[in-house]
């Protein structure tokens, strides 16, 4: 969100996050070092306090915070599930922010990825939760075109909503045939919880069971890192399942990668978005009006509405 940030660990071992900035020369901090908890700027040897006070002019060793009281910002710090997430605020989040299901439980394995989409968060999580798209865009690694009569379920949800799909085609796909027997049934449902996260969750009747969480960060308006966290249980060989379906997880999100910047180039040429939006765009309204109503301190969407859709994937 335009806001540049040094990170860095106070003396208990805490996560600290401060604008990335020395109130002297504005050199960045993050090109610094830490001492005892603190972060000292590589220019002057300015020292800042976790909480973003300074503790040190080295040349003006007389001055003091009470001479000399204005710092720079600090931001509250959660850290959760292996990450580390700031709000841009002194103050802590409300509510904390939303786990990645199933990681580091036992029996569950998990792998990260971390990827930059030249698009808006927006974007980003319509694409993770929009069934149609990836029989084109993954033809052959996680659908192909059936034509098939699909039935859907849609929801609103206390803090987002959620899509749950019927007896969905599985064929000429190297995702299914990897983690799925022909003969088990599925259940899938992908999920949108306000303002950034999309799950989508995969379970098979013969005990197999698969997430993809991901986590949208806002660069800029129209860049955003995605933190992505797969989380699988594959009965007793789920580490060589890894093997396998880690680079063609990258491989998959490469493909969204590539398609959501052909998008952002057209919109650019065609000075602004041109959408037609309809019914088989399941989450699309549902995530916009979510974020803009907290963008707009209005209120979200109703809880507890569904509607049965039919698509053919």
């Amino acid at each position: 969100m335009g806001t540049h940030l040094v990170l860095f660990r106070d003396v208990q071992g805490h996560a600290v996050a401060l604008e990335d900035r020395c109130r002297h020369r504005n050199i960045p901090l993050s090109q610094g070092k830490v001492i005892n908890g603190k972060i000292e700027c590589p220019y002057h040897g300015w020292c800042y306090h976790a909480d973003g006070n300074i503790a040190e002019i080295p040349a003006n060793a007389h001055l003091s915070e009470r001479v000399y009281p204005v710092g720079i910002s600090s931001f509250h710090c959660v850290e959760q599930d292996d990450y580390v997430w700031v709000c841009l605020s002194n103050q802590p989040a409300n509510p904390k922010p939303v786990p990645f299901p199933n990681y580091a439980e036992s029996g569950w394995v998990s792998f990260h990825m971390k990827t930059r989409f030249n698009a808006s968060v927006d974007a980003c999580l319509e694409n993770f939760l929009d069934c149609p798209h990836a029989t084109y865009v993954h033809r052959g690694w996680f659908r192909s075109p059936t034509k098939k009569k699909v039935e859907a379920t849609v929801r609103t949800l206390e803090d987002g909503a959620e899509v749950e799909y019927f007896e969905e085609p599985r064929v000429k796909s190297a995702v299914w045939s990897l983690l799925s027997s022909k003969k088990a049934s599925m259940k899938h449902t992908d999920r949108f919880i306000a303002p950034a996260t999309s799950t989508v969750d995969y379970v098979f009747s013969n005990n197999v069971h698969y997430k993809i969480t991901s986590s949208c960060t806002p660069i800029e308006k129209n860049i955003t890192e995605v933190y992505t966290v797969v989380t699988f249980k594959v009965k007793w060989f789920s580490h060589l399942v890894r093997l396998y379906f880690q680079p063609l997880s990258k491989l998959i999100i490469r493909q969204d990668v590539n398609i959501l910047q052909a998008q952002a180039d057209n919109v650019k040429k065609f000075s602004g978005e041109q959408f037609s939006v309809i019914e088989t765009d399941v989450l699309y309204k549902l995530i916009k009006q979510w974020r803009l109503a907290m963008h707009s301190n209005h209120e979200p969407p109703i809880a507890g509405e569904e509607r049965k859709i039919e698509i053919s994937l």
